[in-house]
């Protein structure tokens, strides 16, 4: 993983070099990696879809046989070998493709990133290195992680059928994005705000996209 987290300290040394400011380069090496992982994110999101679609199949038949039970698992068995369940293994198959450059962009970072690093983005942060002292960006952070989950309850993509997290869920997403977000110096924040707007807007404009399809179907 050395020869990873060296390669993004020199892409933001780089970009560095092209605007003179590290928030900015931290910002343009962020975008510029999540793009090259659009089309997995595509993937992802059609495996996540088909799983759903799965999910929903079985739902009826289960309901249909719910007093035959013989009936109802030897219809399950069909519709599994027939559909497959590789929906969540291809999906998660293409979250761990994600997690080393991710990793190796975290470190990166750290390593390219000193003590007396400033930038223009945060004016209000001493240093790239410390936290923010007036918790703006883990609280923008948080807002931005969580509110893909709220998606699937916005009436324009109610034609989806996508599966709604409980409250319950989206609470617990909000603690554990809190806590790990405002323990993070302000240059990997910057990086974690940019990579989940990205996310937010990427799964906002994919929904979207199919949302309208459906309707003029």
């Amino acid at each position: 993983m050395n020869f990873l987290y060296e390669g993004i300290r020199r892409f933001i040394d780089l970009a560095y070099m092209l605007c003179g400011d590290y928030g900015i380069a931290i910002v343009l090496i962020t975008l510029g990696i999540r793009l090259c992982l659009v089309p997995l994110g595509q993937k992802q999101r059609q495996a996540v879809k088909r799983q759903q679609e799965l999910g929903l199949k079985a739902e009826e038949i289960r309901e249909t046989y719910k007093h035959n039970t013989a009936k109802r698992d030897k219809e399950l068995e069909q519709l599994y070998q027939r559909e497959g369940m590789g929906g969540m293994g291809a999906g998660c198959l293409l979250t761990l493709l994600q997690l080393p450059i991710m990793l190796a962009l975290y470190q990166g970072i750290r390593l390219a990133v000193t003590a007396e690093m400033t930038t223009l983005l945060l004016p209000w942060v001493p240093s790239l290195l410390a936290r923010d002292p007036s918790f703006i960006l883990p609280i923008l952070t948080v807002l931005v992680q969580t509110f893909p989950q709220f998606l699937p309850y916005l009436g324009f993509f109610q034609c989806l059928k996508l599966q709604k997290p409980q409250i319950s869920t989206i609470l617990i997403m909000i603690l554990m994005n809190s806590w790990f977000a405002f323990l993070l110096p302000a240059g990997v924040e910057l990086y974690y705000l940019i990579s989940g707007l990205f996310t937010s807007v990427e799964q906002t404009v994919g929904y979207a996209r199919e949302a309208r399809r459906l309707q003029t179907v």
